[in-house]
């Protein structure tokens, strides 16, 4: 029975409040004009809530549908933007990782860099030494040749002279017995051989 009465009242109030909605104008113009500001106020909320009654009962699900809707979409939003903002932070971390292994490749590619170029200008220094070691060893068997081939040319200078000066001596000094004595030695080393 309850229900019965709950239905009787909704069935209700719509023909009540149009009936008030048409008596009550007539019944506010019979009456005195000094009532007629308050019968527009009155009559102004009265609209107000017949428009908020009629907006709550036929906008109440589609608006609590709508709200529920954006809610649902705004999750998914925020949901698929977090995971956006993971993946972003991720390679984020991944770049920086990514830097620090660079620069540690970067000390140690320097390094070894730096120890080639010690070890390349330690052989160039090497190599150096031994091409001066060869120049100095070239130079001084050049000098040696050059002292021996001096020594020689001086050997022959002197035999020349010696050669020269014996034969603008020796034929004042040499005598014809002298002569005869060379010519005798002379064929007697022929015989010899």
């Amino acid at each position: 029975m309850n229900r019965q009465k709950k239905r009787c009242y909704r069935r209700c109030w719509p023909v009540f409040i149009f009936m008030s909605l048409v008596m009550l104008p007539g019944v506010a113009m019979a009456a005195s004009p000094e009532w007629r500001p308050t019968y527009d106020l009155i009559m102004k909320w009265v609209n107000f809530l017949i428009l908020a009654g009629v907006i709550y009962k036929y906008g109440h699900k589609p608006f609590s549908k709508f709200i529920k809707g954006q809610k649902e979409d705004l999750s998914i939003k925020i949901d698929e933007l977090e995971s956006e903002k993971a993946r972003v932070i991720g390679e984020i971390n991944a770049a920086q990782t990514h830097t620090e292994e660079n620069k540690q490749k970067l000390i140690e590619m320097k390094a070894r860099l730096i120890a080639q170029g010690e070890t390349r200008k330690q052989e160039i220094i090497d190599q150096a030494r031994n091409q001066s070691g060869i120049m100095i060893e070239a130079a001084r068997k050049k000098m040696e040749n050059r002292i021996i081939q001096a020594k020689e040319k001086l050997k022959m200078e002197l035999a020349d002279l010696a050669f020269e000066q014996a034969t603008q001596k020796l034929p004042q000094m040499i005598t014809d017995a002298d002569n005869q004595l060379f010519i005798d030695n002379y064929m007697r080393g022929m015989n010899v051989r």
